[in-house]
């Protein structure tokens, strides 16, 4: 077979016009969906099974084909192997299946493209489809956004356009890539897309402003500089640069809150704590891929977010699920395709100007990444781009050009290589022990569920014997517990040193010792917000509404002092506001509910609760403006419409009771 079948442009064309679908295929796994997708589950299971048709397709073409150098293939299929092994070994192996068998598929459409690029015919159609794609995914966006459709989808997105994205972010994330590509492509003649290029610009600008992402702002302010710096050299690209840098930190200083709920800006940190802490204690290959949002609770730091999906990071993330072997896989393939990249890059080829968008691009994903997780971007961009990159940046150079990175010296390689491999071991040794530990929490069919966890316990007790290490003495304290062995649980919870680990754990000791005073005082030292509140309607059952009143305003008054956790205060608040009314002060529940709005104003639950006081109260013009505003919010809560129109029936021509005033005869 000398040339590829002519219906291999068409099935990269179909791959790339689908991008915007891919971000559907989350509802196919047995992860939690953090948003609202579009695509019904049904359409996504024929999405799947067409491109993995596709896939194959592409294998059987590689296979027939006679082979080139692919100095990136091995290096990128790296991750996806470590994937495998941290899905074998973490509490879950099918929760990632699918998208390994995903990232799978980009190693493949990278060895295809990388293969075929310079086919007549192919690079034009995979471009014009991605143009075209784009127009429509951004199109929708954007319409959604301004007509509040689907109300579910509007209400989770505060607003800001998402289309079939399932989030905000994800939609930001393939921005940032397809902005700087679609500048480029509308610079190259000879592939005669300036008609698409131009349309897709605009409105994927449009639609990228729309989603009022602010890692997404930064990541686009990045891919934007670098764009202009590698198409500019010399001080005038580098001034241009830090304009666009200037600005973008202007414009998302003057619209940080816009479509944010303000009590929401602290979330991050308690999750990258989380996320530490899981990279702790599983350092080799993670908890598995796709299971940090199902072990999230059992390794959520006192106050942290009560649900996460992911950590936030791409590194973060990564190291959490996959380990350092993940991290090791990752660092490995960008390696790979940075030397490669550059080895390659002719600016002024004719498609030079594509492969600076398109690394341009990439490397805002990874500003962005700093502070997100985007899936559509790690599992549908990084690889097929990587080979576009590297096919439109020049001629192919021999291997032996391509350079690579490491240690040359002989002794020093092979010390490096046994360091590596002890401290390798001493990670292994740290991974068998908590996948003992916690092998309660994993599938029946998984590693650690067949793993004794008194291996666990011994492991970790000859560590803190050895060396003193905090997180392990929590660990064995809340064993103990769990065996009842107060005594125990007392000397691993002494050892722990002061502050917000050591409160957290000795109230849970207090608590089991049926100590409620002193467990809430500590839970207080720990800023325990989730604690704290199980406490205060427990000890509301048993003392009543004023007994919790009082506790309540200790808890909030902790919350205010920290000020890191403004949306726990706001919870806080909203229970006073409860408390106050159930004690008949109608006008500080009012006062406590307008602070609750005024730390998230886009919490329904507030503004509902606040309308319906304000009903007791008679003040129609408040319930009207509460219930009116939280319809505005969710147009889906036919309940707050409801209580909005009963409210507007009372309050025009209304009496004291909100019966009609009579009628002047006159």
């Amino acid at each position: 077979m000398k040339r590829p079948p002519g219906i291999l442009a068409a099935s990269l064309g179909v791959a790339f016009f689908l991008l915007p679908l891919y971000p559907s295929f989350i509802g196919l796994t047995g992860a939690p969906v953090p948003g609202v997708s579009l695509v019904p589950r049904s359409l996504a299971l024929v999405l799947l099974a067409l491109v993995s048709v596709i896939a194959v397709y592409w294998c059987v073409l590689l296979t027939a084909m006679p082979r080139r150098p692919m100095p990136t293939l091995l290096p990128v299929a790296a991750l996806p192997a470590a994937g495998l092994l941290a899905a074998l070994l973490g509490f879950d192996p099918l929760a990632g299946a699918l998208f390994i068998v995903i990232l799978l598929f980009g190693v493949v459409a990278h060895a295809t493209i990388l293969r075929f690029a310079r086919v007549p015919s192919i690079l034009p159609t995979i471009f014009a489809a991605y143009l075209l794609s784009g127009i429509l995914a951004s199109m929708l966006a954007i319409a959604l956004a301004f007509a509040h459709e689907p109300a579910n989808l509007y209400t989770i997105g505060h607003g800001r356009a998402i289309g079939t994205f399932v989030l905000p972010g994800e939609l930001a994330g393939y921005l940032i890539v397809y902005v700087p590509v679609a500048l480029a492509l509308a610079r190259v003649k000879t592939l005669d897309l300036a008609g698409l290029a131009w349309p897709g610009i605009v409105l994927g600008s449009i639609a990228f402003v729309l989603t009022f992402s602010r890692a997404g702002w930064v990541g686009m302010a990045a891919a934007l500089a670098v764009f202009v710096v590698l198409r500019r050299r010399g001080r005038g690209g580098r001034r241009f640069a830090a304009a666009i840098g200037a600005a973008a930190l202007v414009v998302l200083a003057l619209i940080f809150n816009a479509h944010h709920d303000p009590s929401e800006n602290f979330t991050r940190p308690s999750i990258w704590d989380s996320a530490l802490h899981m990279v702790s204690l599983f350092p080799l290959t993670g908890v598995g891929p796709f299971e940090f949002a199902q072990v999230y609770a059992l390794f959520r730091t006192p106050g942290g977010e009560p649900i996460a999906y992911h950590a936030h990071s791409v590194i973060l993330t990564i190291a959490a699920e996959m380990g350092l072997v993940g991290l090791c896989a990752l660092v490995f393939g960008w390696l790979r395709f940075v030397e490669t990249l550059r080895a390659r890059l002719r600016p002024d080829g004719t498609y030079g100007v594509v492969a600076i968008g398109i690394a341009a691009g990439l490397i805002g994903t990874w500003v962005q990444g700093l502070i997100d997780t985007v899936s559509i971007v790690i599992f549908g961009l990084w690889l097929p781009f990587m080979a576009l990159a590297l096919a439109c940046a020049g001629h192919e150079p021999l291997a032996r050009d391509v350079p690579v990175a490491g240690v040359q010296h002989p002794r020093a390689r092979r010390a490096l290589v046994v360091a590596a491999i002890a401290f390798a071991l001493l990670c292994g040794v740290f991974q068998l022990a908590s996948s003992a530990v916690f092998s309660r929490a994993a599938a029946p069919f998984s590693f650690p569920a067949h793993l004794p966890p008194q291996l666990g316990i011994r492991i970790y007790d000859g560590l803190t014997r050895a060396v003193p290490l905090p997180l392990l003495d929590v660990i064995l304290t809340d064993e103990a517990l769990s065996r009842r062995d107060m005594r125990a649980a007392e000397q691993y919870a002494a050892r722990i040193p002061a502050g917000t680990l050591a409160s957290e754990t000795q109230a849970r000791v207090a608590l089991a010792q049926g100590d409620d005073a002193k467990a809430f005082r500590l839970y207080l030292d720990a800023g325990d917000d989730e604690a704290l509140q199980t406490l205060v309607d427990f000890l509301r059952v048993l003392r009543g509404a004023r007994v919790a009143h009082e506790l309540e305003s200790r808890v909030r008054d902790r919350l205010a002092a920290a000020g890191t956790r403004p949306n726990a205060l706001a919870d806080s608040w909203w229970r006073l506001g409860d408390f106050a009314s159930r004690l008949g002060d109608l006008g500080e529940a009012a006062d406590d509910y307008d602070h609750a709005i005024a730390l998230a104003p886009l919490n329904t639950k507030y503004l509902i609760d606040s309308g319906r006081l304000a009903l007791r109260r008679r003040d129609w013009s408040t319930a009207v403006a509460r219930f009116t505003r939280a319809t505005e919010i969710d147009p889906s809560d036919h309940r707050a419409a409801g209580l909005a129109t009963d409210a507007r029936l009372k309050r025009p021509e209304s009496g004291r009771d909100g019966l009609p005033l009579p009628v002047n005869p006159r």
